[in-house]
């Protein structure tokens, strides 16, 4: 979380510092750090050159999947609503919503299978 002390050995012109990373997974997207040398709290006699400001992305390895947590579904007609269930491979930092169709919304022929109509879409 920063302030990083880095130092350089007599005859060094670069140093690299560590900024520790959190491996989560939780999807979050692309987070960044800022980073910025103040060249008001530098050693005598060393300015701040340019660049003086820098980005870090941390790119997210969570994607996240999501599935129906069973293939089918049972439900008696006298039973009420159907509730499938949807599973997300990893939590999310934000509200993740969905739409979710019955097939026969997407298909040409508009038609549920089997006999009657049970169920409103």
């Amino acid at each position: 979380s920063g302030p990083y002390s880095v130092t350089f050995l007599a005859g060094d012109t670069s140093a690299t510092f560590n900024i520790p990373i959190t491996d989560d997974v939780i999807y979050e997207g692309t987070e960044t750090i800022d980073i910025l040398i103040i060249e008001t709290l530098l050693p005598a006699g060393v300015t701040a050159g340019t660049p003086n400001q820098a980005v870090v992305n941390i790119m997210d390895d969570d994607g996240i999947n999501i599935s129906f947590d069973l293939s089918t579904y049972n439900v008696d007609e006298s039973d009420g609503p159907a509730q499938p269930t949807l599973v997300l491979s990893n939590p999310s930092s934000t509200d993740i919503t969905v739409r979710v169709f019955n097939t026969d919304q997407l298909a040409t022929d508009g038609s549920a299978t089997g006999g009657g109509v049970d169920y409103t879409s």
